[in-house]
């Protein structure tokens, strides 16, 4: 049975102000491990916004170890309430309405970067992120000039991995599954806003079949992942030959689908397709939260009014990414 832990953030002395993918986050832990896990997003002082939830992770020596966390991970709601347990020992909880994020982990899991960096951040962003105006969407992005390219497409289509060979020839890689999307709205009184969207710096996963299109994954190992997903880890700089970027501002859509005949065509699809697209995969929010809903659907409307186009392509990567590059120097 899991142990439930009532936290006193007395007893969690260490605190870091952290700037993740457009949202902050207020850490307190009594775990150096985890601070230090965390620093690639730690910022000197909170930036002066809304954007803040509150995260509290306590690390109990008494916990047994948890060593196959990624397969183990299971979630329940009720209302704006989430609770995750990590296995049989370990527990977070979730609280919608208050931004606030509480959890109990063993001292194998608080030493282990890859967990936080990989597995828990991007976690925690996309359960909480959309309270705090940050929307995370099932996209890839890519920039090219300070312009970003959202590339989306049911699980399977290969949006890694057309990721990965887009960043070879010309653009900047800001996510390789997840993006996060802000709106920042003038303050000049205009009312006009402008989207932001934003990566996480998090290692590229990709499928074992892209070993096909990228020969340096010869003898490597996939790794088995929470969703049960076997799939390689690497680093972003590493496989995509570039410098990635934190940050793009979208201009494009991209709808990847893939085509058994060879080729690659696209179409223009409506802001209303984008949108229902986009809306098909959020999750949904709790009634307790109308302000955030609101705020997700407007978020979610101005992406959708990005011009879009479905892409079929029954290409390599390489070859699809030649295209999509040309074709955003046209449009």
């Amino acid at each position: 049975m899991t142990k439930l832990h009532s936290i006193d953030r007395a007893v969690l002395p260490l605190r870091a102000d952290l700037s993740i993918a457009g949202a902050h986050c207020a850490l307190a832990t009594n775990s150096e491990q985890i601070v230090a896990a965390m620093s690639r997003w730690s910022c000197s002082s909170p930036p002066p916004s809304d954007r803040t939830f509150v995260l509290d992770v306590f690390v109990d020596p008494n916990l047994p170890a948890t060593a196959d966390f990624k397969t183990e991970t299971h979630f329940r709601g009720l209302h704006h309430l989430v609770f995750a347990t990590i296995g049989s020992h370990e527990v977070f909880s979730f609280d919608l309405a208050r931004r606030h994020v509480a959890g109990v982990v063993s001292s194998m899991t608080a030493a282990s970067a890859g967990f936080w960096i990989s597995h828990w951040l991007p976690i925690t962003l996309g359960v909480m992120g959309t309270t705090v105006g940050v929307i995370p969407l099932h996209s890839a992005c890519l920039d090219r000039g300070g312009r970003g390219l959202l590339l989306a497409g049911v699980s399977g289509a290969g949006k890694s991995t057309l990721s990965v060979a887009l960043a070879r020839c010309g653009f900047s890689l800001v996510s390789d599954d997840w993006t996060y999307i802000s709106r920042n709205v003038d303050t000049a009184g205009t009312g006009a806003s402008r989207l932001i969207a934003h990566g996480l710096s998090a290692p590229v996963k990709l499928l074992p079949d892209a070993v096909r299109h990228f020969p340096e994954l010869n003898g490597r190992t996939p790794k088995l992942w929470f969703n049960g997903e076997l799939a390689f880890e690497l680093n972003a700089e590493e496989i995509c030959r570039g410098p990635q970027r934190a940050e793009s501002h979208p201009r494009w859509l991209i709808f990847l689908e893939r085509d058994s005949t060879r080729g690659c065509s696209f179409h223009c699809i409506t802001a209303a397709d984008a949108r229902q697209f986009f809306e098909s995969s959020a999750e949904r929010l709790p009634d307790q939260l109308p302000g955030t809903t609101a705020t997700r659907s407007a978020t979610l409307e101005a992406i959708a009014s990005c011009p879009a186009w479905r892409v079929r392509s029954g290409e390599p990567p390489e070859a699809t990414a030649q295209a999509i590059a040309n074709f955003c120097e046209r449009n």
